[in-house]
């Protein structure tokens, strides 16, 4: 998360905060997370592809490379765990 925007990712599915406006979608809707980075240390961009084919991003922002490299890890781990996990 930066000062903006913010991308949630747990158990239960994935946020995205854009501008202070997040928007939930449940695990169950999503059929995958992809991301790309924007730079070293700048910045990284996170689509999540819905079920019915929509996509929806949001970009994180950091001058921080060991932030970015952290938060790549941690949305990789969850991605991996739970989504897509359909019951």
């Amino acid at each position: 998360m930066d000062h903006k925007n913010a991308v949630v990712a747990d158990g239960h599915g994935i946020s995205l905060g854009v501008n202070g406006s997040p928007v939930d979608f449940p695990r169950y809707a999503v059929a995958a997370v992809t991301h790309s980075e924007a730079g070293r240390g700048y910045g990284l961009t996170v689509a999540v592809l819905l079920t019915d084919g929509v996509t929806h991003t949001c970009r994180v922002t950091t001058r921080s490379e060991a932030e970015l490299d952290d938060w790549i890890d941690q949305l990789t781990l969850v991605v991996e765990q739970f989504i897509p996990l359909r019951p």
